[in-house]
């Protein structure tokens, strides 16, 4: 390990045992109360408040998300971005049935961010490389990509190259393709009737719905082999007996590059076209969420693979090992580091981090935090994303990931390297920005401190999750802009604006200095 790390490098990876405590805290605390995406706001308070006290430079509540936030440290030379995701599953509890759980271990990702910022952050202090580190605070990559949210706005344009982390059952550097995904909502309008006595006078828009999901079927005979079409019948009429006026389903799209998804989703909606005219119905299909194919660099991969490569496997104990044989298929942990494929491979999962590989180079090292073949999203993912070795695991990551963006930092023209062979990858694509894409207010919680009853807003400053500690200034709650009541502390007031059925309102943390951070929404 010594002899490829110079004095810098050398001093992360001893940092990254000291740090291990500091990581188990982390990972356990958000374990043991697991947040679905869009309502972790117990997990983001966490990670907001450690950055805080640890000295980064902090803003909460970016790009529409109240639970999203990017912790900043250093200055000048190359700007690293550290992603982290702290979301949880549905129903994959292991302690609590039916409850929420790190089915796919993001506990682990937020926790191995968190580790590799602190050991960067204590060699960036020592004043010998320059270079700047940005945690990104991503909620809801399991059900709303809100790093798409942060690339379309220009949250990220700055950066200079990002790096992942995820829980898998083998250590490598992922050379894999995930897919690109397009969601999207199709509502069907037709004409109610008696279905007994006169049918023949209505246009059932669940027939449009089914004619459009047989027209679909077919179509997967005429698409490139990495293409999936998947749906659900989301909402089919109201009683049998009465011919339905509307009918809905959602479509996913999936394929490995962006130009194919998008030229199969045309198609999907040309189905949906014929099936509302071959019923006589009409369709309104509406964009509902997109995630874009990850872009692999097989310079960055290289690179990330040497670091790994010189950290070595983890070093699990044998009570780590001989616990680890319960799960996946018995063979217990990974123990090796993969070697670096010669091409790359292609599975149908998906992840907004491909967005970020759009705009920069990007990579993610994998660490064998569970054992071989533990399916993801699963109550078997969930125990193991606690367990002592998924730690032991996480040290080689962060040490591998840390090293190399110390390499980095110290060879400012590797990451132009890195930045030219991104461009060239593209081959003159584009990812095409949007800059008012933003979050739809009535996918979040009603805000947890705020009671809205007809014009009376009362606010309880101890239950909102978000503000910030020793917080001195303003909360208010607004519409569109315009406030309709603040608070210095806990108390109720008359809206100074009419409020109505359907209005969605902002609640602000506004601080003494004018600074602003969004801590929430209701929605009438």
């Amino acid at each position: 390990m010594a002899e490829i790390f110079d004095q810098n490098q050398q001093r992360a990876v001893e940092l990254t045992s000291q740090y291990r405590a500091v990581m188990e805290q982390v990972g356990h605390t958000l374990w043991a109360r697991p947040e679905v995406g869009l309502e972790e706001y117990h997990s983001a308070a966490l990670l907001i408040d450690l950055f805080r006290r640890e000295g980064f430079r902090v803003t909460a509540g970016i790009g529409g998300f109240p639970t999203g936030f990017v912790a900043e440290f250093g200055q000048g030379g190359p700007v690293a971005a550290i992603l982290c995701e702290y979301d949880a599953l549905p129903n994959l509890s292991t302690t609590n049935p039916g409850a929420n759980g790190h089915g796919c271990g993001h506990n682990l990702f937020a926790a191995a961010a968190v580790g590799t910022a602190l050991v960067l952050r204590d060699v960036l202090k020592e004043g010998t490389v320059p270079g700047t580190i940005r945690v990104y605070g991503t909620p809801g990559e399991e059900n709303y990509a809100s790093k798409a949210y942060y690339v379309n706005q220009g949250l990220m344009d700055d950066v200079d190259f990002s790096v992942g982390f995820h829980a898998h059952d083998e250590n490598k550097v992922n050379y894999t393709v995930s897919a690109g995904t397009l969601t999207k909502s199709y509502t069907f309008h037709g004409k109610p009737a008696h279905a007994g006595n006169y049918p023949w006078l209505g246009n059932s828009a669940l027939d449009a719905v089914e004619l459009m999901n047989v027209a679909c079927n077919y179509l997967r005979e005429h698409v490139p082999t990495d293409v999936r079409i998947q749906y659900i019948i989301t909402k089919g009429g109201d009683a049998p007996n009465i011919v339905p006026e509307i009918a809905q389903s959602l479509y996913v799209v999936r394929a490995a590059c962006r130009a194919t998804m998008d030229r199969v989703a045309d198609r999907v909606d040309d189905c949906a076209h014929a099936a509302a005219l071959a019923t006589g119905c009409t369709v309104d299909i509406d964009y509902v969420d997109r995630t874009y194919n990850t872009v692999l660099l097989r310079e960055y991969a290289e690179l990330a693979q040497k670091h790994l490569d010189a950290v070595g496997a983890p070093a699990f104990t044998q009570e780590e090992l001989e616990n680890a044989r319960q799960y996946g298929d018995g063979s217990g942990l990974h123990q090796q580091i993969t070697p670096l494929p010669w091409a790359e491979g292609y599975q149908g999962g998906a992840t907004d981090e491909g967005d970020v590989s759009w705009i920069m180079p990007h990579v993610s090292i994998y660490v064998s935090n569970v054992a071989r073949n533990t399916p993801g999203h699963t109550l078997q993912m969930t125990a193991q994303g606690n367990c002592s070795a998924a730690y032991t695991a996480m040290e080689t990551q962060v040490k591998a990931i840390s090293t190399m963006i110390l390499d980095l930092f110290e060879h400012p023209q590797m990451v132009e390297t890195l930045k030219a062979a991104h461009e060239k990858k593209l081959a003159g694509d584009r990812y095409p920005k949007n800059p008012s894409y933003w979050p739809d207010p009535k996918a979040f919680l009603n805000c947890q401190g705020v009671e809205i009853s007809g014009q009376k807003i009362t606010a309880d400053f101890s239950q909102l999750i978000l503000l910030p500690e020793s917080f001195s200034g303003q909360v208010t709650v607004e519409k569109d802009g315009a406030v309709a009541a603040s608070f210095t502390g806990s108390g109720s007031a008359s809206s100074q604006i009419p409020l109505a059925e359907g209005d969605s309102l902002t609640v602000v943390a506004v601080s003494d200095d004018g600074s602003r951070q969004l801590i929430g929404y209701w929605n009438l």
